[in-house]
């Protein structure tokens, strides 16, 4: 029993310098003379206080703890240690004397010793850190320590040697098992600790320092929610303090446009109620008046309470904005600066190749048409690099329309008449699915097939045939175009919609082109739901196929296959006149001659419409609200002397009239005597009608560039009549004097954007804008034809304006016709 409460005190005084240790461990790290010398005096004094209440077995035979401290002294503390602990043991053990201090001594170095090879070899290994491999080397080495000593005992019983070795070999190795457990527990929480701290300032100095800011959000109401954490980063970019944003939840709040803060509202009440993440951009004011672009992403999850919080990422993007906006200038640039010179060139070329210039020598024309050639190239080049970049960005227009199969594909071939020519190639349709219609934008359509045929034409044997079919193919409406060219090389088969590639060098310097045309043809085709894919044999044949999906038109009352029809934009006439039966007597009649009407009853509403609009012709009655038209007349005449439009007088008094007016009726064409004679009334539309269809159409040319307006009238002729205006004052001031048929618009003028004049062309006038930069969508909407430069020729643009010029003066002439057969 005795034996056994010495062992209880002697494992408690371990314990206590392990737990001594523990508390100072955190202290020692910082030097290792320190950690080494500490140690080594708390175990020695440990041992000490266990070989002062020793264990008797036997006169001279003394059992105590000093094996164990010496084991775990050189494990724990190392050399400086083991030599510290050793001393005082080593000592203590001299001083007490007596036959066996040889061999406690010989114990205590031996058990040093062999504890600090374990230590040097877990420095080694283990970068110092004690583990249970470890542990168990010390326990073992102090447990076997006790049967060398029996070398020193000779006279020894063997009932006394087991009794020795049966206490101190378990003992001493369990003591060190255990209280080296103790001590590697709170080692290894003190480590865990340690890298908990290290990992933590490394994320924190990580995050502080990344490109962006790392945020959490809780919500704090619907639509609303506060700041519970902000990384540092965000002082860099808002220049605002994370107190701050923490402090004042309304802070972050006023940095956001109204717009943008609605925004962010409604896509925290979106993301509350859905749980999804949300994604968006928005410009932020900072401090010292500034602006940056920002990209906020943000991810929901719930607290235990059951609030939502978002963790999310805050990232400049400024500088991507500007080169954004820096792209957007440069093709602006492209367009305006490249398209309009080369649309010049290109008219010029084309009109000096056509004989415009009268006959040229064969060496000059030979030359000239080597130029207009290459022009046509670089003009497609440039189109096909513009188009590149609105299809990456996402800015490429899309407007689908029910679309007739055949008119489209009619169309592009009609747009490759000229290089049909030029190669000597024919084209044959081959319509298997009569009458069927895709769902597409039409000018994309016209795109896709006319690089498609261009390519077909290009690479066809001279005198051949392409051969364009249209069929059903799959549920799908599929466009073959065929050539008989020299094929495609299989290696490049797997390249040939990649962006500026080219089967070989020497094709790209033979048969021109620009390796896009194929890769923004796919993009088209797939934008549109369809798909584009080849067949080629070698020396034989090459194949392209565009399958879109077919669309069944039907109208609003089910009847189906018709497609929509424009609306006609006749001209109108405007009927002064107070007596209802009277006005409505004159519409009917000018109706059957062909003409609109707007009944104005009293000189305020003649007024406000002449104001707003302008009309092909003018009736007024003379007697209107009491002599008030007479005042109305001399204001007619003198808005409309400059403009051309007729006036028609009607009076119960032509003489007194006249003589009132005193010849200032200068626009007057007719003057028509009560009661109110209808065919003298018909008699007077005709001339109308005659004096539009015998004059010239007249035509207004918007164009900053003067070498295009001269290209233009010269591609227009002397059948037109072509006024120049080269700023939106100018056509101001030309609209102002003039009614013109029809108007070329460019948008980029040096005095602001050509659309703002589409509010001050009247309704009746044709408008085609012909510009550098495509037309948005809604300015497209509002006139006629919308082109852009280098993608039509100067010839398509004057086909379309005799087109809309004569419109007018042909259906003019037909109403003068039909007059002419009644009076007779």
């Amino acid at each position: 029993m005795l034996q056994l409460i010495h062992m209880i005190e002697s494992a408690a005084l371990v314990t206590l310098a392990i737990l001594a240790l523990s508390f100072l461990g955190p202290r020692l790290d910082r030097s290792h003379w320190l950690k080494g010398g500490v140690t080594g005096l708390i175990f020695g004094l440990t041992g000490l206080l266990s070989m002062a209440a020793p264990i008797v077995l036997a006169p001279g035979i003394v059992v105590d703890a000093r094996n164990v401290v010496m084991a775990l002294s050189a494990g724990l503390g190392g050399p400086i240690s083991t030599v510290v602990t050793g001393a005082m043991l080593v000592a203590m053990r001299v001083w007490f004397g007596g036959a066996g201090m040889v061999a406690g001594i010989f114990a205590i170095l031996v058990v040093g010793a062999g504890s600090t090879v374990v230590w040097f070899v877990i420095n080694r290994r283990y970068q110092g850190r004690l583990n249970i491999g470890g542990l168990f080397a010390l326990a073992a080495i102090a447990a076997a320590t006790p049967a060398l000593l029996l070398v020193f005992i000779p006279n020894l019983s063997g009932k006394m040697a087991f009794s020795l070795l049966s206490l101190l070999v378990p003992t001493n190795f369990v003591a060190v098992i255990v209280l080296g457990l103790l001590f590697l527990g709170d080692l290894q929480r003190r480590w865990a600790i340690a890298a908990y701290g290290e990992s933590r300032l490394l994320l924190q100095a990580m995050v502080n320092n990344a490109p962006g800011v790392l945020f959490q959000l809780k919500e704090a109401r619907l639509g609303s929610a506060s700041f519970t954490y902000v990384s540092a980063g965000v002082k860099r970019f808002l220049g605002i303090g994370v107190d701050e944003l923490l402090g004042d939840p309304t802070h972050i709040e006023r940095l956001f446009s109204s717009n943008d803060l609605a925004r962010v509202r409604e896509k925290l009440q979106t993301s509350a109620s859905s749980m999804q993440s949300w994604v968006m951009e928005a410009e932020l004011a900072v401090r010292g008046g500034g602006k940056v672009w920002v990209r906020i992403a943000a991810k929901p999850r719930t607290d235990p309470s059951g609030k939502v919080i978002w963790d999310g990422s805050l990232f400049d993007i400024t500088d991507r904005k500007r080169m954004e906006q820096m792209k957007n200038d440069f093709i602006s640039t492209v367009s305006h600066e490249l398209r309009t010179p080369l649309t010049s060139i290109r008219g010029s070329l084309g009109l000096v190749a056509g004989g415009a210039a009268g006959e040229l020598p064969q060496k000059a024309a030979s030359l000239i048409n080597i130029a207009h050639s290459n022009s046509e190239r670089l003009v497609r080049l440039i189109n096909d690099i513009l188009d590149i970049e609105k299809i990456e960005s996402g800015r490429m227009p899309f407007e689908p329309i029910p679309v007739g199969l055949h008119p489209a594909v009619e169309q592009a071939v009609e747009a490759s008449r000229d290089y049909l020519l030029e190669r000597n190639v024919e084209i044959s349709v081959v319509d298997d699915a009569p009458d069927a219609n895709v769902y597409v934008d039409p000018d994309r359509l016209h795109q896709v097939l006319t690089n498609l045929l261009s390519n077909a034409i290009k690479y066809s044997p001279e005198d051949g045939t392409v051969v364009v079919n249209l069929c059903r193919h799959g549920g799908n409406l599929r466009i073959s175009v065929i050539d008989n060219g020299p094929g495609i090389p299989e290696a490049f088969r797997s390249r040939i919609f990649r962006r500026f590639e080219q089967a070989d060098s020497s094709a790209t310097r033979q048969k021109g082109g620009t390796g896009l045309g194929l890769n923004i043809a796919k993009a088209i085709v797939e934008r549109s739901g369809g798909d584009i894919t080849f067949e080629s044999e070698p020396g034989i044949r090459t194949v392209f196929h565009v399958d879109l999906p077919e669309w069944h038109v039907a109208s609003e009352g089910g009847e189906a296959g018709k497609m929509p029809v424009p609306a006609d934009a006749s001209r109108t006439v405007l009927i002064c006149e107070d007596a209802e039966d009277v006005a409505e007597l004159i519409a009917e009649n000018l109706q059957q001659e062909g003409f609109q009407s707007t009944i104005a009853r009293n000189v305020a509403a003649a007024r406000r419409d002449i104001a707003a609009k302008d009309y092909l012709a003018v009736i007024v009655d003379l007697d209107l609200e009491n002599e008030a038209g007479l005042s109305l007349i001399r204001e007619l005449c003198d808005a409309t002397a400059n403009r051309g439009v007729p006036v028609i007088m009607i009076s119960a008094s032509i003489d007194d009239a006249q003589r009132v007016l005193n010849g200032s009726a200068v626009g007057v064409v007719a003057w028509l005597e009560r009661p109110r004679n209808m065919e003298e009334l018909r008699r007077a539309a005709s001339v109308i009608a005659a004096r539009l269809s015998q004059r010239r159409p007249s035509i207004l040319h918007v164009e900053d560039d003067d070498s295009l307006l001269e290209v233009m009238a010269a591609e227009l002729g002397e059948e037109m009549q072509v006024v120049k205006a080269r700023t939106i004052a100018e056509a101001k001031a030309a609209l102002s004097r003039t009614t013109f048929d029809l108007v070329i618009l460019d948008l980029g003028l040096p005095d602001g954007q050509g659309a703002c004049l589409l509010g001050t062309i009247p309704s009746g006038t044709a408008v085609i804008i012909f510009s550098a930069a495509d037309a948005e969508k809604d300015v497209a909407k509002r006139v006629q034809a919308a082109m852009t430069k280098t993608r039509t020729s100067e010839k398509a643009i004057a086909n379309m304006v005799r087109k809309l010029a004569f419109e007018h003066r042909e259906k003019d002439a037909a109403a003068q016709r039909r007059e002419m057969g009644a009076v007779k």
